[in-house]
């Protein structure tokens, strides 16, 4: 029998976790999960009561199958090992090490700031000094670098396509998600019964610089539900590159002698912006001006993404082989200090700054957007998912003024929003995936698929079940989760 109790992205995009029992013929039971992300809901929510509030007994959890390196979805890992999750942590060897780089980043700022929102801005805690604040934040830490440290011994590596067993009747292989380096989707098998369970993780788009487009998965007959993001389960991406609004923008920015802001998630967006400008560069079509790297943490990905050349797609490693990479250029310069960092302001020409964090609920980019923010000169690039209840959010919704930091700031800069760098699939992707497995299993018509719509708001979730339903008709029947709602998949 196998059970899963939905504990996080469900019927929200954050904090992926997907609790499964397994009980087998014997009557021996084996929990694990699939992810254990971070929610991420905005500036002033309590981010510590939410993410330190659990339905089950980490104590209890047998193990841990992550999909990919994102903060919400590997973001409470150390939190689960801190309150006692003593087993193994499965992932590809480019998770794991990401994985690390974002943890201890979040074991210090929870998201890149929004800690600090918690003890200031909430009204639940009053704060009457700097001392005691900082003893606050202190005390509401979620987890450590040393629970992180110990989170990094419970990893065991495998590679796509390689099976492996995390109990003696349940097999796991893992797929290439084409989200982010090292990414993966899951396909868990009863060794027993041959019956067979899919996670998507975050799927991505194929094309996509860097990386390798996601896999179908293939050899599905026993297939009886499939798990699926639905971050944008209710629009079709446009199929061109952003490279050419990009172009655009930069150089419109450039006549304008403003400055271009792109708030750029650290894991896998901050490289691909990289990249596209640098090639834009190179090939003359913008003008050679500074490009400054301010995320510390993104200056770390950049570095393990050049540890992995292995996972590149074809057009990354010919242009390696020609030693023309564009994750290496002279006019990048990665500002790790906050020392660093200060020098950008100083700076009187155009320059293009990407910082995180990606919603603009924290980091680096908050500093920048109040020297910049209301001067019409300058230009803020949207390049990522923006949450409901960010930052982020509220300036791509036209928000004339808002809040940074204590501070009102006036909205005058210019934004662009380009959404072709979207890292999850559309709905036409989703449902070529999803249908591949589909079509892979000779009995669909009398057993149907159950797909369960996760990572998703309301109407990206529920639109694109109704979708799915109507190009696949029967075979497929769609649910919509409830956080902390309970399904047998598996009967006895």
């Amino acid at each position: 029998m196998l059970t899963v109790t939905f504990s996080g992205a469900a019927r929200t995009v954050t904090g992926s976790l997907y609790l499964l029992e397994y009980t087998d013929k014997d009557g021996s039971k084996f929990t694990f999960s699939v992810d254990a992300g971070l929610f991420q809901v905005g500036q002033k929510v309590n981010l510590f009561k939410i993410n330190s509030r659990l339905i089950f007994d980490p104590k209890k959890l047998d193990a841990i199958v992550l999909t990919h390196a994102h903060l919400d979805h590997c973001g409470r890992i150390p939190y689960l090992v801190k309150e006692g999750f003593g087993g193994r942590i499965y992932s590809t060897e480019a998770t794991k090490d990401i994985a690390e780089v974002v943890m201890l980043d979040a074991s210090k700022h929870i998201g890149e700031g929004e800690m600090a929102d918690l003890t200031t801005n909430t009204g639940e805690i009053s704060v009457e000094s700097k001392d005691n604040s900082k003893n606050l934040f202190e005390a509401q830490r979620l987890y450590t670098s040393l629970d992180v440290e110990t989170t990094m011994t419970r990893f065991q590596t495998h590679e796509y396509h390689q099976k492996f067993r995390i109990h003696p009747n349940i097999q796991v292989e893992f797929f290439d998600a084409g989200h982010i380096l090292g990414s993966c989707t899951v396909l868990i098998t009863e060794v027993s019964s041959g019956r067979q369970v899919v996670f998507s993780g975050d799927l991505g788009n194929p094309g996509k610089p860097i990386i390798q487009d996601p896999e179908m998965i293939s050899k599905t007959d026993r297939l009886t539900h499939i798990f699926t993001e639905t971050t944008y389960g209710n629009r079709v991406h446009p199929e061109h590159s952003p490279k050419e609004r990009l172009k655009e923008t930069i150089n419109n920015t450039i006549k304008s002698k403003g400055k271009v802001l792109i708030p750029s998630f650290s894991v896998e967006r901050a490289q691909e912006v990289i990249y596209l400008i640098v090639e834009l560069m190179r090939e003359g079509q913008i003008k050679n001006i500074p490009i400054y790297l301010d995320s510390p943490m993104a200056s770390k990905v950049l570095t393990i993404a050049l540890n992995y050349p292995e996972l590149y797609d074809k057009e990354l490693q010919a242009k390696i082989k020609s030693q023309t990479n564009p994750l290496r250029y002279k006019h990048l310069q990665v500002m790790d200090s906050v020392a660093e960092s200060k020098t950008i302001n100083q700076f009187k020409g155009s320059c293009i700054i990407i910082a995180g964090s990606g919603m603009m609920t924290g980091g680096r980019i908050l500093k920048h957007l109040q020297f910049y923010l209301d001067h019409p000169e300058n230009t803020v690039i949207v390049v990522g998912y923006q949450a409901e209840g960010t930052l982020g959010r509220q300036i791509v919704d036209g928000v004339p003024e808002v809040e940074v930091e204590g501070k009102m700031i006036a909205v005058k800069a210019k934004l662009e929003i380009i959404n072709e760098f979207s890292a999850h699939a559309d709905s036409k992707m989703l449902k070529k995936w999803i249908g591949q497995m589909v079509s892979e299993k000779p009995d669909v018509d009398q057993y149907p698929v159950t797909v369960f719509l996760t990572h998703g708001e309301k109407n990206a979730s529920t639109e694109f079940g109704k979708e799915l339903e109507h190009s696949l008709g029967k075979k497929v029947t769609t649910h919509w989760p409830r956080f902390g709602e309970k399904v047998t998949m598996w009967p006895k």
